[in-house]
């Protein structure tokens, strides 16, 4: 039983975990999109302590700060690209340049008003930009079965929690165009 996203998060960081120490063989490239925001540049940061080679994919926008990554910006084992999640050539590009043993997406544009103001962005982003990275990543899984895509998603999706906190088992119910374009990137 899962009761909160961070639930499945480790989980899937033992699976991964699982697949790196019983391959001595694989190279350690790790990629991670929307690493300049505040999770991803902490993903960032523990990778490297772990001695992988990590790419941050990232587009820059509002949300994006390289001061969340300028204990590693020079560091041989952090490699930044400027590049929208969108541009599925560009990034099968880099799949198959780099041959990541995972991708952890976690690009997205983000908080609820944002996207009240302006939901077109977050069409774009959380739903466009998802599903041309899938393709990107279909295309390069089918040299690279090994590779894992983990996809971040949030509670949001779960709709407005009034007591306690979400869980897993909650049907989806997005309250806001932020939540339904994350809920709809999970069901891609």
């Amino acid at each position: 039983r899962y009761n909160t996203n961070s639930d499945v998060i480790k989980i899937h960081f033992k699976i991964f975990w699982y697949i790196i120490f019983n391959n001595k063989k694989m190279k350690k490239n790790i990629i991670i999109t929307g690493g300049l925001g505040f999770i991803g540049s902490n993903l960032i940061d523990y990778f490297i302590k772990k001695d992988f080679r990590v790419i941050n994919i990232d587009k820059i926008s509002y949300s994006s700060n390289f001061y969340n990554t300028k204990d590693f910006i020079n560091k041989k084992k952090y490699k930044f690209i400027k590049c929208d999640i969108n541009n599925k050539k560009k990034i099968l590009k880099i799949l198959k340049f780099f041959k990541p043993e995972a991708i952890f997406n976690l690009a997205a544009e983000t908080h609820v008003d944002r996207s009240i103001d302006g939901p077109e962005a977050f069409i774009n982003s959380n739903i466009l930009g998802i599903f041309n990275l899938l393709e990107a990543f279909k295309a390069f899984h089918k040299s690279y079965k090994k590779t894992k895509l983990i996809h971040i998603s949030t509670d949001e999706v779960y709709g407005d929690v009034l007591h306690g906190r979400s869980n897993e088992k909650y049907p989806y119910k997005p309250s806001s165009p932020y939540a339904a374009s994350k809920a709809s990137s999970d069901h891609l």
